[in-house]
């Protein structure tokens, strides 16, 4: 009897870890950036690469939730979601937004590269589509824009 009870628990484990097994190339943390490809309208190449957002996504599988943060020259946006994926596709559904605008308007440098809230907000409260590598080492966003600012999101896997 003991012998059934623990091939029983043992196929209730296994079968427990071969759930989450598709999940596993999606968990874990990835250091990457918007990386702005042009303007829409106006400016430079030097500007090009000075709105350039840098910062990570973490994945869990608990809850399937993630946060992301990117930060550029005077803010830093923190988005918390969950996610859900399909093939080689995550899809991360925000569920809350934070833009650290550093003190607002009043303490802006005028010399520095600056994203408008709302701009940020029409962009990062919407789904975002992250497609992974062949290698799974990577997760590339697809063209979009935030703002005045048109580019993708590209992750690298940093840590499990």
């Amino acid at each position: 009897m003991k012998k059934k009870i623990s091939i029983v628990l043992v196929a209730v484990a296994l079968a427990g870890c071969n759930m989450h097994k598709d999940l596993m190339p999606f968990l874990g943390k990835w250091k990457g950036s918007f990386e702005v490809s042009s303007l829409v309208s106006g400016g430079s190449d030097k500007d090009v690469q000075r709105e350039t957002l840098h910062g990570y996504v973490q994945v869990y599988a608990t809850g399937r939730k993630y946060k992301m943060e990117l930060e550029g020259e005077q803010e830093t946006i923190k988005v918390d979601g969950t996610w859900t994926f399909k093939d080689k596709r995550i899809t991360l559904k925000p569920l809350s937004l934070v833009i650290d605008d550093r003190g607002g308007s009043d303490k802006r440098d005028p010399n520095l590269k600056y994203i408008p809230a709302e701009d940020v907000r029409a962009s990062y409260g919407q789904p975002m589509v992250l497609i992974e590598s062949a290698d799974n080492k990577s997760l590339t966003g697809l063209d979009t824009t935030v703002g005045n600012l048109r580019g993708l999101h590209r992750f690298v896997k940093d840590s499990f």
